[in-house]
């Protein structure tokens, strides 16, 4: 029985070994919407997120913004874009 646990471990990490030594696991996933852009719109922000991302996409209109957040005690109105591609 432990002969038979043995060879599935070691199947399996010889299977996880090969998925990552190839790439297969690889995401071509959008690169995340961490990047502090700047800030946008009056101070403190009366709007909703939704406002915010509006403010953000047409006050930053050669940019990739992704999203605008209210954030903060006093309420800014926060961008970010895109991180880029290693």
């Amino acid at each position: 029985m432990a002969k038979n646990i043995n060879s599935v471990c070691f199947t399996v990490l010889l299977v996880v070994f090969i998925m990552a030594t190839t790439e297969i696991l690889k995401s071509d996933a959008a690169p995340a919407c961490f990047t502090f852009l700047d800030e946008c719109g009056p101070d403190p922000f009366p709007g909703t997120n939704v406002d915010c991302t509006k403010c953000c996409r047409s006050t930053y209109k050669g940019q990739h913004v992704c999203k605008g957040v209210v954030e903060g005690s006093e309420n800014h109105c926060h961008c970010y874009q895109r991180t880029k591609k290693e």
